[in-house]
């Protein structure tokens, strides 16, 4: 059962045991009220959002993340895929100078160090894949600005253009990270695409 579900039968338990005590006269009727108004509020705070959909083109999405991985992360309850970049998959291993490492672990790590507990605000393109909402993301820069998480993670080395979405715009990032070895770039690696044997899917 979701969580929606055990929250509605919490809510109509707690209704019956009070309306059991107002016959008592043990709970007033503005105890009632206001009992039933704050187990309302909880249950719609606690609904998930459906992370089905695109989200409306301009939406913004904001608030402290759960990062799944490199370019993946839960925002305002709604799933959200980074959009015009892929990085490497949780379960991917590369080789580097002291040998074989877990740079999908290391992708997600990055995405954890650009954000630094900030809050995230991402702004769907209207567009879904896999049931993740396909946005842009940013975080406010300590000294004012924004930074482009997106661009970040292609500057860290750690995932890649994908110019079949992005149009090349994060062509240049990677060519930054490519010539000064930044994350996977250090050693050998296979892109992400072709570790999911979807050759083609960025059009490279």
């Amino acid at each position: 059962m979701n969580r929606k579900g055990i929250l509605s039968k919490v809510w109509l338990a707690l209704a019956a045991i009070v309306i059991g005590l107002i016959g008592t006269g043990e709970v007033s009727q503005g105890d009632l009220t206001r009992l039933f108004r704050s187990l309302n509020q909880a249950l719609q705070s606690e609904a998930p959002r459906d992370t089905g959909r695109g989200g409306r083109p301009g939406e913004v999405l904001a608030g402290r993340p759960r990062i799944i991985d490199g370019d993946t992360l839960d925002v305002d309850g709604v799933r959200v895929r980074m959009q015009g970049i892929d990085a490497l998959e949780h379960d991917q291993e590369c080789r580097g100078g002291n040998g074989r490492f877990e740079c999908g672990a290391a992708a997600r790590q990055a995405l954890v160090e650009l954000i630094g507990g900030r809050s995230v605000t991402c702004v769907p393109d209207g567009s879904t894949t896999h049931g993740r909402s396909v946005a842009h993301c940013s975080v406010p820069r300590p000294g004012g600005g924004t930074l482009d998480l997106n661009e970040a993670m292609v500057r860290s080395g750690y995932a890649f253009d994908c110019p079949r979405f992005s149009d090349g715009r994060y062509a240049a990032a990677e060519a930054a990270a490519k010539r000064e070895k930044a994350g996977a770039w250090a050693g050998r690696f296979d892109y992400p695409w072709s570790h999911r044997k979807r050759s083609g899917a960025c059009d490279r």
